[in-house]
């Protein structure tokens, strides 16, 4: 998988409100080319909060994630970010994400550090 296509992913995560299951699919084969020790849920359920953080955390044990945004906000108030500590500012990497939908935020921030550290 190339960077245009997984950057078209992640445009699509941090931009829709509504994706179909077929979008999904194209979320779990990046996911599974990037990061092939994860273990994926259905495309049916992966855009959600709960699944996406268990993503995050299976993909980045230990890494800190912080959230941030309102429930009443729509179209990407969302915010979230990957950081390896959150005690010092020294991290190598760092994945961020704006989305309207809390688990496109997560998501796209895991397909994003993942991306930099590949590289």
């Amino acid at each position: 998988m190339k960077d245009p296509e997984l950057d078209i992913l992640i445009k699509e995560l941090e931009t829709e409100r509504d994706m179909s299951v077929a979008d999904f699919d194209g979320v779990i084969n990046a996911l599974a080319f990037l990061l092939p020790q994860v273990s994926l849920p259905p495309a049916d359920t992966i855009g959600s909060a709960d699944h996406a953080m268990l993503i995050a955390d299976e993909a980045y044990p230990n890494w800190s994630v912080h959230i941030r945004g309102r429930a009443n906000d729509r179209d990407g108030h969302w915010h979230c970010t990957l950081r390896e500590t959150d005690t010092r500012d020294s991290d190598a990497v760092i994945g961020t994400a704006r989305a309207p939908v809390l688990g496109h935020a997560i998501l796209a921030a895991v397909l994003r550090l993942t991306m930099m550290q590949k590289k």
